[in-house]
């Protein structure tokens, strides 16, 4: 029996205990509905008993755990880890214990009015419900009071209403008449259109047919007053707008309302073009058509256009608006657009007009910012207005007028660089005409002045380059045009202005190599030499650097028709022009020594000379001017690399006449050959001297080519004198002074003595009595002169 009552105990705590956990679960769930918690749980999480978190938690198992794997440490910061979470549960218990009480008082007192609302609105709605009653008794008694005499009253009110409008009709013309009188057109044409009909019903009518003449005759002084409005300069264009709905609707022809209102529309827009033309005069010129102060800018002028083309879209949305659109309902619009499009087109071509010549009046200024914003806003109002009337054309001619305005505008930039290249020349050529040295050797800054003119040149396009890359920028509209863009960049900018600048300079500097004798304009030879330099330092790396930049500032889209011309082209004509320019320096300088030579020659009478002391003073400055041009050339071009002592040439100089003493063979009667006959021998074994043959870019060559010629020409004057005893032997003098002194400057040093080998034999050959000095006595005069 204890068993059996244990065992009955034990069920019961077993099914108390199961019935709790039902109880806690159930709780638990309406909890995580609440607050939104996913009661999903994985098995595992429920089954771990070590996860404090977990369902199925073991305190025994998981202290052991702690016991085993900590130590003593860190098992009080456990702890003391435990108590802060402890804590921190505690305080969210109590903070959500406390929200939930708040907003269950706060519930309870709103559920508490709302019955006490609820409560009033319960007697009003009572109240209304016995009103609502007491309305439906009394209509009811209205409507049976009245059923008998329900159909009189319909027909008397019917009959009623048909009087008013018989009255209105017999009052009609009084009211149109005060209606013009009080200029309330509108009121008129609104009580006009009520009663057309009635009237054209019963026309037939004498009482009616009279009242509808005489509104016709009111209506026709209307149209009058109407038409007149719009034909009034001085009308606004509510006014006309007015005026044009009200003819409309008493049916006048939409075509011919459409051609007045359009003529009297273009005679306010003239006048708005009167501004316009009137801004675009507000400039002053010079004689040679160049601004020197324009008073209103581009993007000033782009204003008042503006005013100009929106009066103008006005007037475009208006006859869209009154006539276009109507008359699409009712029928064909073909003569109202084609008048529009005549109006727009005459309008536009006067206004474009305008427009481009002030713009190429802009466009010769270089300032490309003030252009190309200008010509952008233009173009956004001009493609606005494309869209209102594309038959029009409007576009195309924005388009024109870019194209047209561009090229201008690059055209005086090309013009500007050429002229800034021009007006460098003229600063060097008077920069050498006014320069004076401290000492009579001095030289002039050539190589300050080639680099003045090439820093013009680079100078001015960096600026064209930089003004003109305006045109392409991201906040231009019509620079995205991928031919405008390809034209823009390969044509203009890179042809017209770079390549054609660069063409410029290499023609005018190909001018200053071909003047003659017969040529009135001589120019001075510095000049020649340092634009030599110029075009050379050109040819070998500025040229392409030039363009290379200016391709790199300015890409197109896409390659464009027309090819773009090549470098190596202009790299060849420059190089070509270099060397016209060097050899013509050499031959005008070689012309002046020659020239100095020949006339020292001719002046002198040789056969009646006087024993020689001392070297001619021709000699001498002809020695100074080699070593002028020496140091001028010096100055542009690199040395140069001459031929050693040890040539072939070198050697087959030992029987020179102008050699003796240290290491030659002074001339000497003992030699059984004729002098003549023995120079003739030499030529055969020397190569062949081409006096004016090209030079090359170096200063021992330039400096040999212009001593060729002055040595040249001085054998040339002696064949054409006849020589005395001390003639001759003041020409071994000067020779000998010559190869002291010569033979640095040139390439080969044995070409000086080749050459006045020659021309002492020929000397010697024109020699009525041909005895020549001892070279130490040469050779001591030569040493005097140089020590004074």
């Amino acid at each position: 029996v204890v068993i059996q009552r244990k065992m009955s105990v034990d069920e019961d705590s077993v099914g108390d205990e199961v019935g709790d956990k039902q109880m806690r679960r159930r709780r638990r769930g309406l909890l995580r509905m609440y607050y939104g918690v996913d009661d999903q749980v994985s098995s595992n999480q429920q089954e771990d008993p070590l996860d404090i978190d977990s369902v199925g938690f073991k305190v025994d198992l998981y202290l052991e755990k702690l016991l085993k794997e900590l130590s003593l440490t860190e098992l009080f910061d456990k702890e003391r880890q435990m108590k802060r979470e402890t804590q921190q549960l505690d305080s969210n218990m109590q903070y959500l214990v406390y929200e939930n009480h708040s907003k269950f008082i706060t519930a309870s007192e709103t559920i508490k009015e709302m019955k006490d609302d609820f409560q009033h609105l319960e007697d009003d709605m009572g109240h209304l419900s016995s009103k609502m009653s007491e309305i439906r008794d009394s209509s009811d008694g209205i409507n049976q009071a009245l059923s008998d005499r329900k159909q009189q009253i319909t027909k008397l009110s019917s009959v009623h209403h048909l009087l008013k409008k018989l009255q209105f009709l017999f009052e009609l013309p009084t009211r149109l008449k005060t209606c013009i009188h009080m200029e309330s057109y509108a009121q008129a044409v609104k009580y006009y259109v009520k009663a057309q009909k009635v009237l054209e019903q019963y026309q037939h009518l004498p009482s009616f047919h009279g009242i509808q003449q005489d509104c016709a005759v009111i209506i026709t002084q209307l149209k009058a007053i109407l038409k007149q409005r719009l034909d009034d300069q001085q009308s606004k264009p509510k006014v006309i707008a007015e005026s044009v709905d009200l003819l409309l609707e008493l049916q006048e022809p939409p075509e011919h309302l459409c051609d007045q209102f359009l003529m009297n529309s273009q005679r306010q827009l003239e006048k708005e073009l009167e501004k316009v033309e009137a801004a675009a005069k507000e400039s002053i010129t010079t004689d040679n058509t160049e601004p020197q102060d324009v008073i209103m800018d581009a993007v000033e002028f782009v204003g008042v256009v503006s005013s100009f083309l929106g009066n103008l879209s006005l007037v475009i949305q208006s006859c869209f608006d009154m006539f276009i659109n109507r008359i699409q309902m009712s029928g064909d619009t073909t003569v109202s657009q084609q008048a529009l499009i005549k109006f727009v087109q005459k309008l536009m071509n006067q206004c474009m007009q305008l427009v481009k010549q002030k713009f190429l009046l802009e466009a010769k200024l270089l300032d490309s910012g003030i252009l190309a914003r200008a010509l952008d806003r233009l173009s956004g109002k001009l493609q606005t207005m494309n869209q209102l009337v594309p038959a029009a054309e409007i576009n195309r001619q924005s388009q024109d007028l870019v194209k047209q305005v561009v090229e201008a505008h690059t055209q005086s930039h090309a013009l500007f660089l050429q002229q800034k290249f021009s007006d460098s020349i003229t600063d060097v050529r008077q920069g050498i005409a006014t320069f004076k040295g401290s000492s009579p050797l001095s030289t002039p800054p050539l190589k300050e002045y080639c680099s003045a003119i090439y820093t013009a040149i680079k100078n001015g396009l960096d600026s064209s380059i930089i003004n003109l890359q305006e045109f392409i920028g991201p906040n231009v509209s019509f620079s995205s045009r991928s031919e405008f863009r390809s034209e823009f960049c390969m044509t203009l900018v890179r042809e017209e202005v770079v390549v054609n600048l660069l063409e410029t300079v290499i023609a005018s500097c190909k001018e200053f190599s071909q003047s003659s004798g017969g040529s009135s304009i001589t120019y001075p030879p510095t000049l020649v030499l340092t634009l030599s330099s110029l075009i050379h330092d050109l040819e070998r790396s500025r040229i392409s650097y030039l363009i290379s930049n200016a391709d790199e500032k300015f890409p197109p889209y896409e390659v464009g028709p027309i090819p773009a011309t090549p470098i190596d082209p202009l790299v060849t004509e420059a190089k070509s022009t270099a060397e016209m320019l060097i050899n013509h320096y050499v031959r005008v300088q070689g012309g002046v020594l020659s020239q100095m030579i020949r006339k020292s020659v001719e002046t002198r009478d040789w056969l009646t000379t006087m024993e020689p002391r001392n070297v001619r003073s021709v000699m001498k400055r002809l020695v100074e001017e080699v070593a002028s041009i020496d140091k001028q050339v010096g100055l542009l071009y690199e040395e140069g690399v001459k031929k050693t002592e040890g040539s072939e040439t070198s050697r087959t100089f030992t029987y020179s006449l102008t050699r003796g003493g240290r290491g030659g063979y002074p001339y000497s009667s003992r030699s059984g050959m004729d002098s003549s006959f023995l120079s003739n021998i030499q030529k055969l074994f020397h190569e062949r001297i081409e006096v004016f043959g090209s030079v090359e870019f170096n200063k021992l060559s330039i400096v040999t080519g212009i001593i060729k010629i002055a040595l040249k020409a001085l054998v040339e004057c002696v064949r054409l004198r006849t020589f005395g005893k001390f003639g001759l032997q003041q020409m071994q003098v000067d020779a000998h002074y010559l190869q002291v002194y010569l033979w640095k400057y040139v390439t080969d040093e044995q070409l000086v003595p080749v050459l006045l080998d020659e021309v002492l034999n020929s000397t010697k050959d024109r020699c009525i009595d041909p005895v020549l000095m001892e070279q130490s006595v040469v050779e001591l005069i030569c040493e005097k002169t140089i020590m004074l």
